[in-house]
């Protein structure tokens, strides 16, 4: 393919509805110190496509607003050492990861300024204008959104600039979500259908409800926006545009084309500069074909909260982790071979609710011996006979071989649970996030594209929408086909998750709709926000269910005592959730990268707590 200079010719990368199956192969070369008068449609189409391609970079949704989301969301788990701060929530203002996220959207924001200026300048039609400007519109919405909503106040820049390090201050929130609508309400006048691989206009409208849901949450004209947010999602459920497939096939390899997909990235492994390298930090050392660290796990907190809400809800399997085929490490194309005709703790590795028992078997010859043969079985937390299952008791699952009948292998298992979750510390002490999780993974790149927003998640917002306006039914009918959708995602139909009673009252609906999106988006770039969109009150509740889990409490006071790295910790130590650590936690602080380089922003401009 010929180079274009100053376009970004990426490779398969863009926001979208549905699939794109353009190939662009070249390395991003638009820059916003480039001046360009676009002379056809082509060429701004290209430049248009450079500013998607931006939004699937490392610093973007390639990497880090994959990472930093769910890593600092409270319900991620990694080996405590020097750099763990977004994890522990007790993140610095020289956090690497922190700073390339703030700089990977910005670089989006400066492109999309930079094209909407040469667009203006040029003598295409009126028409083409519109619809390209809506496009790249929605993109810087798209980046200030997400800036918002971890940073709280951020710069506003709307025009091209000709240097990087241009001086200006922070913008209250207000304002920066007022562009975002600003944005969004633009991108509505372009076209209702697009082409595979792009925005219209049904895509911001469903977004513009999100944002004005927001809004009303932070307090912003809030009867006002309440309404907003209505009117946008009552026009796009009504448009029948997005649809609930089956849960299972939204996070597989390359899914394109699904009703669910409100904004989606798509990725390529081909690309130097484009690819997901989500699989890479998030799934466990040696459990994919290529390579991957196993940096970041889901807490217990989170597994537990699912499955002890939902017993066999179809979903816990499409957004945990528990059990993978055992490889010799990174790079290897072939698991171990299979034992038996399932997979057990011989040829798989099992991680938390999982422990193994060692059961003899008949005589086999290992090297002329005859020698009892060893198998080994997985055995699941024993969920059903706990008391609350959302937070196993060390001392049931102790006790439970005695109780249970202790000549079980399973049952003593069980009992051995108690000691390996609390105190021992190891890598399959916790579950990795399926949805993440590519096991043919190329290097370090997969192959999986991803929704960043999607119908369950607006449904749920939708929701909460029309329980906040009094109408607490509808809420409750809306969140039912969420849960519809979730129970018959399986081969066969399962009890849970059941519906809702239509007899909740408004604040059970609230707390309920609050904890639903939390376990539907597991996994998710929204699991960030969701614990944080309500302020601190409901954040207290989501953290609680992290800072009393028996395991966590028994697996920090067991860390003063041992130098194992692979224990749990509590969220502020002793001093618990206090309403400081709770207010500081809403947001992620300025990084210091942005206040050297910015004299608009100084150290007294910091978020609180920082």
């Amino acid at each position: 393919m010929k180079k274009l200079t100053y376009y970004i010719l990426l490779a398969a990368a863009v926001l979208n509805l549905t699939a794109c199956n353009a190939l662009l192969d070249e390395d991003p070369q638009y820059s916003q110190n480039s001046t360009i008068i676009f002379s056809t449609e082509n060429n701004a189409e290209l430049a248009l496509l450079g500013c998607y391609g931006y939004m699937t970079t490392s610093g973007a949704y390639g990497q880090m607003w994959q990472e930093v989301p769910i890593v600092a969301s409270g319900f991620c788990w990694a080996q405590r050492n020097a750099g763990d701060g977004l994890v522990s929530l007790r993140a610095t203002s020289n956090e690497n990861l922190v700073s390339i996220a703030w700089n990977g959207m910005y670089k989006v924001i400066t492109e999309t300024n930079a094209f909407l200026e040469s667009l203006e300048k040029s003598s295409l039609s009126d028409a083409a204008k519109v619809q390209m400007a809506g496009e790249a519109k929605f993109l810087r919405g798209l980046a200030y959104y997400d800036l918002v909503s971890v940073f709280g106040a951020v710069p506003l820049k709307t025009i091209a600039s000709s240097s990087e390090g241009i001086s200006i201050g922070r913008s209250p929130e207000t304002a920066v979500l007022a562009q975002v609508v600003t944005d969004m309400e633009a991108a509505m006048l372009t076209a209702e259908k697009s082409k595979p691989g792009r925005v219209n206009s049904w895509t911001a409208k469903a977004f513009l409800g999100k944002v004005y849901y927001k809004m009303a949450c932070l307090g912003i004209d809030a009867s006002t926006n309440w309404n907003n947010a209505k009117k946008m999602f009552d026009e796009v459920y009504e448009s029948k545009v997005y649809g609930l497939p089956k849960f299972g096939t939204l996070f597989g390899d390359y899914v394109t084309g699904s009703k669910e997909a409100i904004i989606q990235l798509n990725f390529t492994t081909k690309s130097t500069t484009c690819f997901n390298r989500a699989s890479n930090r998030f799934s466990p050392t040696a459990s994919t074909k290529g390579v991957c660290w196993g940096s970041y796990k889901a807490s217990k907190a989170a597994y537990d909260l699912h499955e002890g809400t939902y017993p066999g809800d179809p979903r816990i399997a499409e957004t945990f982790l528990t059990s993978w085929r055992a490889r010799k490490g990174n790079n290897q194309p072939n698991p171990k071979p299979l034992v038996g005709d399932e997979l057990c703790a011989n040829d798989s590795v099992f991680s938390y609710p999982y422990v193994t028992y060692v059961i003899k078997g008949d005589f086999v010859m290992k090297g002329g011996v005859a020698t009892k043969d060893l198998k080994s079985y997985p055995a699941k937390l024993p969920y059903a006979d706990l008391t609350n299952p959302i937070n196993p008791s060390i001392s049931e699952l102790a006790d439970y071989a005695k109780v249970h009948g202790n000549k079980s292998f399973y049952n003593v298992a069980v009992t051995q649970a108690a000691v390996k979750f609390a105190k021992e510390g190891g890598e399959t002490n916790w579950p990795a996030f399926q949805k993440l999780y590519d096991q043919n993974q190329e290097g370090t790149a997969g192959h999986k594209n991803l929704m960043v927003y999607r119908y369950g998640e607006m449904l749920l917002l939708m929701a909460d929408v029309y329980n906040e306006l009094g109408n607490t039914a509808r809420a409750v009918e809306l969140a039912n086909e969420v849960l519809t959708r979730a129970r018959t995602s399986g081969s066969k139909a399962a009890k849970q998750p059941a519906n809702w009673s239509a007899s909740l009252s408004q604040e059970q609906v609230r707390e309920k709709l609050f904890f639903e999106r939390m376990i539907e988006l597991c996994g998710e770039p929204s699991m960030y926000e969701m614990p944080r969109i309500r302020g601190v009150k409901y954040f207290k509740k989501a953290l609680e269910l992290h800072n009393t889990h028996e395991f966590t409490v028994a697996a920090d006071a067991r860390y003063a005592t041992t130098t194992n790295k692979f224990l749990d910790r509590l969220y502020n130590g002793q001093e618990g959730l206090t309403d400081n650590f709770l207010k500081k936690n809403l947001l992620l602080p300025i990084p210091d990268s942005e206040i050297s380089a910015n004299p608009g922003i100084t150290d007294a401009d910091q978020n609180f707590g920082y």
